[in-house]
């Protein structure tokens, strides 16, 4: 098969040489010491002492963190429950005075943080940060520079998720994992039309008195119901093994599902036309879902990557299926928090759709 399709042979060696070096890069930029890979976290000062002041210039000098000034409370905590900051931090009234009392057998400062539970990693870097910051910032307005201990306090981290049964991990695979499983479903349909075509099937289709964007219309509909028949299968499995739940708006989840599938079903149609032959759109078509996967979101967090690449995230549908279900489950939004995510993947779908009927009808003459 290779000797006479060397293009299929050389894609079949440049793709996994391709993905494993995007992967390596990736994983070297999250773990370098470099602005891209420090964790964002809101500070709310309450206390607005020299202590809380001493403790916001401590994060800006940290490597790991990056803190970020805000005054309403309301907003911040939008802000982690939607995903936009893994955590924030709030320095409540009363703290320096608590703090320096605490030295003196006084009770201990709580130091309310709260996370976004997507996010564990980085909210255990904000929580090892943020107490050693306050701690040595009280200990130093206490003894001075001479100080060698820091204020004991205790850190009340709490989840801002609308589920509190710890499955929001195991919610956020099955949609990453089962994006990747719907892409790769895309693929085969695409294989199948591309077998179709090469046996001359849509040539005798083409001669009965159907036009032919009705016999791609009656594919993208086929894939679509099918498509969608397997994202519901992936999240009844879910509930089944870990208990996932739909905590946010029905409507929205069944808008993202089905947006899902007809983004899927016209990627489909797309990738049926790439490549000259099968196993050229087979390997072609793998490496743009793995690239997809990698940079949208359903591996990795979108928090660790590089800004530039998160950027280029929201060019991709993967990034919004995959939030788009994550809001709609543990995060717990209603309906117009969560509406944007399924026209996106519309967009994209009416994207895929057009360019596939385009270059059908411009290769109809070589089916």
């Amino acid at each position: 098969m290779f000797g006479v399709d060397r293009q299929a042979l050389v894609m079949s060696i440049a793709v996994p040489v391709i993905i494993a070096s995007i992967l390596g890069w990736l994983d070297s930029t999250a773990t370098s010491e470099n602005p891209g890979s420090k964790t964002r976290v809101a500070f709310v000062d309450e206390d607005h002492s020299d202590v809380s002041k001493d403790i916001f210039a401590r994060l800006l000098k940290s490597d790991n963190v990056k803190p970020e000034r805000e005054t309403d409370m309301n907003w911040v905590l939008k802000e982690v429950k939607h995903g936009w900051i893994p955590a924030a931090v709030v320095i409540p009234k009363g703290f320096s005075a608590q703090a320096a009392a605490s030295f003196s057998g006084g009770k201990k400062p709580d130091l309310p943080m709260y996370e976004d539970p997507g996010e564990q990693i980085d909210a255990e870097v904000v929580l090892g940060v943020v107490t050693q910051a306050a701690s040595e910032a009280a200990a130093t307005a206490t003894f001075g520079a001479v100080a060698d201990r820091g204020a004991p306090m205790t850190v009340k981290r709490q989840s801002v998720s609308a589920s509190k049964q710890n499955w929001e991990k195991a919610a956020h695979d099955y949609a990453g994992f089962g994006l990747q499983g719907l892409l790769f479903f895309a693929i085969e349909t695409a294989v199948t039309l591309g077998r179709e075509r090469r046996l001359g099937i849509w040539k005798r289709l083409r001669a009965a008195p159907i036009k032919p964007s009705l016999l791609l219309l009656s594919k993208g509909l086929s894939s679509t119901g099918l498509a969608l028949g397997i994202i519901l299968l992936i999240f009844l499995v879910g509930a089944l093994l870990f208990h996932i739940r739909i905590l946010g708006s029905v409507p929205g989840f069944a808008f993202v599902a089905v947006s899902c599938a007809i983004m899927t079903a016209t990627f489909g149609l797309l990738v049926a036309t790439i490549g000259r032959t099968e196993t050229q759109g087979r390997a072609i078509s793998v490496l743009l879902i793995l690239v997809m996967l990698a940079t949208g979101g359903a591996w990795f967090p979108m928090d660790r990557m590089p800004p530039f690449v998160q950027t280029a995230a929201e060019f991709l549908p993967v990034r919004w299926a995959v939030e788009g279900f994550d809001a709609c489950t543990w995060r717990g939004l209603d309906f117009a928090s969560v509406s944007h995510y399924g026209l996106y993947l519309l967009i994209f779908g009416l994207v895929f759709g057009t360019l596939a009927a385009i270059r059908f009808r411009f290769a109809r003459d070589a089916v």
